[in-house]
């Protein structure tokens, strides 16, 4: 603060308070007005760490009559911490006239805040981004520049930022110092450490899952469509998950049922954001383990690019004011990450609930998972059957109809672990499709027959075409060929 007033020539004087030092003068003009205030206010220095008293006695700091000395500013380090304590809201309230008439000002330093109703219209919110590609780039040559080493190459100085974007200033700065050895940056653990960081902010978390399209099976049409966006003319610089979308934003409907409001405001916020920020996303819709999920967190690790878990639910609070700070600041980070080129996936199991203005924001696509068809799941059993070979004796395929290939994935597993034949894993499944009941697996084809978009073929997708064939139990006593 001292070397940002220094640089700015600003001879106001300037005063910081915190609740452990009290009021403490950053220039030599805020050494002269604050004590011509203790004076004034018959104050102890050591008095000033109460916030109110501080307040109350701040009406006597330098006004700007002084030619020699402008009006005063006040920064108030962590203010979000004392603004429900009523005692400060009216001595900030009393200065409000005072300080307005000669330009006298109280700057709150805060990560967040929610003001309370008396203070809420005569405050001005100034939001500080989060540092820039350019500005931490300045930062890594300050970091090399004080290890005694040559300033990095442009493609190593890309990758420092690429890990360290999303971090504010002073974070991004300890990281680099911290992973910086004899031969340089060391980049993997520039990453491990933002990756803790950004998990400090509530909800969110960064997939480490080095999974990528080619280790899944079917999903070809969907796999073609997200390759076309990783490979368009503006490739997105960072994945956004959201699991279960459904449940995520369940109640934030009108008359949906969350009397707190919280739901409603996270959803409100989200569509602003998305429109302003004009980000792209798609929505994936289908039954259980049938790679929704699978697929959106292997796009980041396909594309070489960091994929962000959003978790709602972890970002609200018992109060409503904290919960939208905390969506605020998740999505203050995932756009600093991504510079504006952010790409939200949503899975969902069923959309039917989801409010129609939320859908159009995922306005690239909305695909329907179906349960993998004979082809598809050919694939699938290879895949499984490749990451276990020579560790399953008996590799006769059991009846896999209405497996998805998650289940597929869970019998070539236990039959590797327990040391048993496919089709003795088989009997410890039974496939979503069957618990969630024909009735209801029939519903959701319905609804997206022709809605949206088949993840395993080009164009819509059709109903009667992707029911499961009467022959699938064939399937049953063949044994799988390994086919590069």
């Amino acid at each position: 603060m001292k070397r940002l007033l220094a640089e700015s020539g600003d001879l106001s004087p300037a005063i910081l308070w915190d609740i452990v030092n009290g009021a403490q003068m950053l220039n030599e003009a805020g050494d002269i007005a604050l004590n011509a205030m203790l004076r004034k206010a018959g104050m102890e220095p050591s008095s000033t760490t109460n916030p109110t008293e501080f307040c109350s006695a701040a009406k006597y700091l330098d006004d700007g009559t002084n030619e020699d000395r402008p009006s005063a500013v006040v920064f108030m380090a962590n203010l979000h911490r004392f603004a429900d304590d009523i005692g400060l809201v009216q001595a900030l309230w009393n200065l409000r006239d005072v300080f307005k008439v000669n330009g006298r000002t109280i700057v709150g330093l805060v990560p967040s805040i929610t003001l309370p109703a008396e203070l809420s219209q005569d405050v001005l919110v100034l939001d500080e981004a989060l540092p820039d590609d350019k500005i931490l780039a300045g930062i890594a040559r300050e970091i090399f520049l004080s290890a005694q080493m040559p300033e990095p190459e442009q493609p190593a100085l890309e990758r420092i930022i690429d890990a360290t974007l999303g971090l504010a200033a002073f974070p991004a700065e300890q990281a680099m110092a911290m992973c910086m050895t004899r031969k340089g940056m060391n980049i993997d653990d520039l990453w491990a450490r933002k990756r803790g960081l950004i998990a400090q902010t509530e909800g969110l978390s960064v997939v480490s899952d080095p999974t990528t399209f080619d280790d899944i099976g079917g999903v070809q049409n969907a796999k073609t469509f997200l390759r076309r966006v990783m490979n368009s003319s503006e490739p997105p610089r960072c994945i956004v998950f959201i699991d279960e979308g459904e449940k995520a934003f369940a109640g934030s409907s009108v008359g949906g049922g969350d009397s707190s409001g919280v739901s409603q405001n996270f959803l409100g916020t989200l569509l602003t954001t998305m429109q302003e920020e004009k980000y792209r996303g798609v929505i994936k819709v289908g039954f259980p383990g049938s790679a929704k999920s699978m697929l959106a967190k292997s796009m980041g690790a396909t594309a070489g690019v960091p994929t962000i878990q959003f978790d709602l639910a972890g970002m609200k609070s018992s109060l409503v004011g904290s919960s939208e700070a905390n969506l605020r600041r998740a999505l203050a980070t995932v756009k600093a990450v991504s510079q504006g080129r952010a790409y939200f996936v949503m899975t969902c199991n069923g959309i039917s609930t989801l409010p129609p203005e939320l859908k159009r924001r995922f306005r690239d696509a909305i695909f329907f998972f179906d349960i993998p068809d004979r082809s598809e799941k050919g694939v699938i059993w290879a895949l499984y059957l490749r990451k276990y070979e020579g560790k399953i004796a008996d590799v006769t395929l059991p009846d896999d109809t209405h497996w998805t290939g998650s289940e597929i994935a869970t019998c070539v597993d236990n039959a590797a672990r327990f040391g048993i034949s496919l089709v003795e894993s088989a009997t410890y499944i039974v496939p979503a499709f069957d618990s969630m009941g024909q009735a209801a697996a029939t519903r959701l084809r319905e609804e997206a027959s022709g809605r949206y978009i088949s993840a395993s073929y080009p164009g819509p997708y059709r109903n009667e075409t992707s029911q499961p064939a009467a022959g699938l139990a064939a399937s049953s006593g063949r044994r799988m060929a390994f086919e590069e």
